[in-house]
């Protein structure tokens, strides 16, 4: 590092003046690499870059190991996204990857690698994907657990702007970060009080106040000396818990408008990209570095792929076999059971033989059935534990599984599915990385019962299905649920919600279990019975299957058929013939929850779609389903009265 020397011999001062001389080179760089990229792209943020510039540098000569694809290398996640440039600029300099300047030159450009905000793609030195503020700060704390798990003695380094610090999903991230006592974790705040609205500081608290209420050690030094940068860093790497460290910043400097809100978008324009050449001492031509920063090139490999993560070794045979014998149990087994403890039996005997699985709850382990006898708690006091305590932090657990899962673990972690709406953005940036943890979202209806509409979700079953690349299950029985947290975990490039019953179900009788049904999305569970009736097909989802069954059972004037439904994502994949196959003939789509994502497999004018369009109430489960028409004769009723 940039340590002085205790003794200055001329050799000595020598070699320490040549490094400062080159971090300082290699800031200016930075930033004139960073305004150019803006202004070739025509939008971008300049700012931060200019800003932040000498922290970077001292980051990548000597402050981290930057070693993409070196398992024990340090990792550096942006949190500020909007700031790539400066990243993308810094990664280049850095020699160590593919990343080229025609590559800097395609910033923000469609099929660029140097995408607006960056998306993971670990193999040009982007750990995750980043843009909403307030993500990479907490899928960092994962990144810390997963890296504590693995007894790497890496860090982990995540850049902060007042932004993140904002959003509420920081005081749950750090506030985690620091009960797992987390001191490979350390936040490099961007501390320039500027945000786009004005100061930042008209609008927020003493950060270092916080922080040290919050357990950290903390720092505040320039971040524009490159002294003070080299020896907060150094310390921090030597704390004994999570550090933070505020880097008192100019934003846009060297700019015209710098210190300013203007500037967290472009504050130098072309004309002025020049002057800013001039006056780092850096070479005139756009794109241009010293000769001896610029990078030699890297040897010819494959393509870059922009969403390179680390996948799990999964045993796969072995597993596969194991979770096929649970689906031959559960078959056998005329228990009634809610789809929970299904679930959680199913994780009982994967977490017991398989490392890569880490459970969690956020303070709902129990109600969420993710604990077992065969979880041990992780954290400062033992990291070969396989369980996370989360708190009540829905959005940080979110986040740290999204974290866990991009180091190679398959995590899983529970909530209510009402409450999934407070983990929303990490759901969104797992489909985004295409990292695949497992989110368990228990009391999935009305069936919730008495606590009533707060508790009740409605709406939440088709908010899931929205997002791209996400798969929604929701199984009816012990069958379903292995079937579905076997797709879960087979595909390692797709997140999963498991969405499961509070309420006990009657175990369904399956024909087949040899194979995997659920893997076609839907799937007829019990076929027509008599030809000679009017027909109609029920499709219905989790403990409506029953209510499917029974119709099916008691109706006399209809031939019914029960289709299954366990994963509508994976149903829209099926070739056209088998989809047609299913939605052939009158239909009657049926599941507790909103109906607006039903409605796309209404294929006739007499398909009758049932959900629920209004917010629950308290009562007792079986009041609720009769008050929204899910009982077996209010249903039996629909379907026969229409012609």
């Amino acid at each position: 590092m940039l340590t002085t020397p205790p003794s200055f011999s001329e050799a000595l001062f020598d070699m320490w003046t040549t490094a400062l001389h080159r971090v300082r080179d290699f800031a200016n760089a930075i930033r004139c690499l960073a305004v150019d990229m803006v202004n070739m792209a025509g939008s971008g943020h300049q700012g931060a870059a200019l800003g932040f510039a000498d922290v970077m540098a001292v980051m990548f000569n000597g402050g981290m190991n930057f070693a993409p694809g070196d398992e024990s290398r340090d990792r550096l996640v942006l949190s500020v996204g909007h700031a790539s440039a400066m990243l993308y600029a810094a990664i280049y300099l850095s020699g160590k990857t593919r990343l080229t300047k025609e590559n800097l030159m395609s910033f923000r450009k469609l099929g660029s690698l140097c995408q607006g905000h960056p998306d993971v793609n670990k193999e040009i030195g982007v750990e995750m994907t980043t843009g909403a503020l307030g993500q990479g700060l907490a899928t960092a704390v994962g990144i810390a657990i997963a890296l504590k798990k693995k007894r790497l003695q890496s860090k982990v380094f995540v850049i902060v702007g007042d932004g993140c610090l904002m959003e509420g999903i920081s005081h749950e991230a750090l506030t985690l970060a620091s009960s797992l006592c987390l001191d490979n974790f350390i936040v490099m705040f961007d501390d320039n009080d500027v945000c786009i609205d004005g100061r930042a500081s008209n609008v927020t608290t003493n950060n270092i106040d916080r922080l040290i209420a919050y357990g950290f050690n903390t720092l505040s030094v320039d971040g524009h000396d490159i002294q003070q940068i080299s020896d907060a860093v150094e310390a921090s790497k030597k704390s004994d818990r999570p550090a933070f460290i505020a880097f008192r910043t100019s934003i846009g400097r060297g700019s015209d408008i710098e210190g300013t809100a203007e500037c967290h978008v472009m504050c130098v324009p072309q004309s002025g990209a020049m002057q800013l050449r001039r006056a780092t001492n850096m070479p005139l031509e756009e794109f241009a570095v010293p000769d001896y920063l610029v990078p030699k090139p890297m040897p010819a490999n494959s393509v870059p792929n922009p969403h390179c993560v680390a996948i799990s070794n999964i045993p796969e045979c072995e597993m596969l076999e194991d979770l096929r014998a649970m689906r031959y149990e559960f078959a056998r087994d005329s228990t009634m059971r809610s789809t929970r403890y299904c679930s959680g039996i199913v994780f009982e005997r994967l977490t017991a033989k398989y490392d890569m699985f880490i459970g969690g709850a956020a303070d709902l382990s129990e109600s969420c059935c993710t604990i077992s006898n065969s979880s041990t708690r992780l954290g400062n006091d033992n990291w070969t534990g396989n369980y996370v305590h989360y708190g009540i932090r829905e959005h940080a657990m979110g986040c740290a599984m999204n974290g866990l899962a991009l180091e190679g673990f398959i995590p899983f972690g529970g909530t209510f599915l009402v409450f999934g709406d407070y983990m929303k953005p990490a759901l969104r940036n797992a489909a985004l990385m295409r990292v695949a943890p497992i989110f368990i979202f228990t009391h999935d209806s009305v069936a919730v019962g008495e606590d009533g509409a707060t508790h009740q979700p409605i709406e939440q079953l088709s908010a899931l299905r929205a997002i791209p690349h996400f798969n929604v299950f929701r199984p009816c029985c012990g069958v379903e649920v292995v079937e579905c947290i076997e797709l879960a975990i087979r595909d390692r490039s797709t997140p999963s919600a498991i969405v499961l019953t509070r309420q006990n179900l009657e175990a369904v009788p399956r024909q087949s279990v040899g194979t995997n049904l659920s893997a076609n999305g839907m799937y007829e569970l019990a076929p027509f019975m008599n030809s000679g009736k009017q027909k109609v097909t029920t499709i219905a989802t989790g403990s409506e299957v029953q209510l499917a069954l029974e119709v099916q059972r008691t109706t006399e004037r209809l031939d019914v058929r029960v289709i299954s439904a366990p994963c509508f994502e994976l149903f829209d994949n099926q070739s056209s013939s088998y989809r047609a196959g299913i939605l052939n003939g009158r239909k009657l789509i049926m599941e507790v929850g909103s109906s607006s994502c039903l409605h796309k497999y209404k294929t006739r004018e007499d398909d009758i779609i049932l959900g629920i369009d209004e917010f629950g109430e308290s009562g007792k489960p079986a009041e609720l389903f009769t008050k929204f028409g899910f009982s077996v004769r209010q249903v039996r009723k629909l379907i026969e009265d229409v012609k």
